[in-house]
């Protein structure tokens, strides 16, 4: 197996860096490969000192495709039924897309259970980090409600302080209003 990752390695460093046909001369056409499909092209004839094409020849070989530079199968885990699967060729490969608290425990299940991640290298100052991570939102989530809870009894206050006008305050603002229609009427 590390003869075959070694042949991988060493055909991966001879290998060139594949660009679209002129993509290095016109501003206009990306880098990206594309097969080259002109009728002249010198390239899709694959004439001596121009620029190489992908083929099978560059590929690796056909046991260690894929692999991991360790030597292990990447398998990729989004939930801990998926660790039922593991066997000793996988190295794991904790998704991106996971949240904080099912990150925290998968990576609890995988250290008690003594399997390969690949894409954590320091599990235990990794665990710290997320954990420190979810108490300080915590914190603040408890901080915002306080302030909510705070605002809402300002305001009850203040609505308790606006007494409600007595009838004769009515009464006088009602004549008020009377008054002032009747004389936007007159001319």
């Amino acid at each position: 197996m590390n003869d075959l990752l070694q042949v991988r390695k060493q055909v991966k460093a001879r290998k060139p860096k594949f660009i679209r046909q002129q993509g290095n001369h016109l501003t206009s056409l990306s880098k990206n490969w594309r097969a080259p499909k002109g009728v002249h092209s010198k390239i899709r004839r694959k004439r001596r000192g121009k620029m190489k094409q992908p083929s099978t020849g560059y590929g690796s070989p056909k046991k260690v495709m894929h692999f991991h530079p360790s030597g292990l199968k990447p398998l990729h885990i989004t939930n801990s039924n998926q660790l039922n699967n593991v066997t000793k060729e996988h190295g794991l490969i904790i998704s991106r897309t996971l949240g904080k608290r099912k990150k925290l425990a998968l990576l609890k299940e995988i250290e008690e259970r003594k399997l390969p991640v690949l894409n954590i290298r320091d599990i235990p100052a990794y665990k710290n980090k997320i954990s420190e991570e979810i108490k300080k939102k915590k914190e603040a989530s408890l901080e915002k409600d306080k302030k909510k809870q705070k605002l809402k009894k300002e305001v009850q206050e203040k609505q308790k302080e606006k007494k409600e006008p007595t009838k004769e305050e009515k009464e006088e603002f009602e004549k008020e209003e009377k008054r002032k229609v009747l004389e936007g009427k007159k001319p």
